[in-house]
């Protein structure tokens, strides 16, 4: 089975709608840390201040062919909502201390993918 680390950076205001759309696609759960953001485009500034703009980023630990459904269900959510999220992956070569109920789910994710 191979894993995959799937990484969503978005504006915080579109977390929760990232998670959901993510939960809904097969996702169980992220670790979110949150950042800011620094871009080409010059930012907003209030008498001398410069606002960068808060950012959310979303790690998942996911099985590779979840995270393709998961990827795709948030390229349709940022495409549609025309929001300026970030969605990638990458591959995971060694992982300890993942969740046996997790591992299980990701099994019997498989099983039923298999099937169809």
């Amino acid at each position: 089975m191979k894993f995959v680390a799937l990484v969503v950076i978005a504006p915080s205001d579109c977390e929760t709608a990232i998670k959901n759309v993510a939960k809904e696609a097969g996702a169980a759960g992220a670790t979110i840390i949150d950042a800011k953001g620094s871009g080409v485009e010059e930012k907003k500034s209030f008498f001398s201040l410069t606002f960068e703009g808060n950012q959310t980023v979303l790690l998942y630990v996911l099985e590779e062919g979840m995270s393709r459904r998961v990827l795709k269900a948030l390229k349709i959510y940022i495409d549609e909502s025309h929001n300026n999220g970030l969605a990638f992956t990458t591959p995971i070569n060694h992982l300890v201390g993942l969740d046996k109920v997790l591992l299980h789910n990701f099994e019997k994710n498989i099983e039923q993918q298999e099937r169809l």
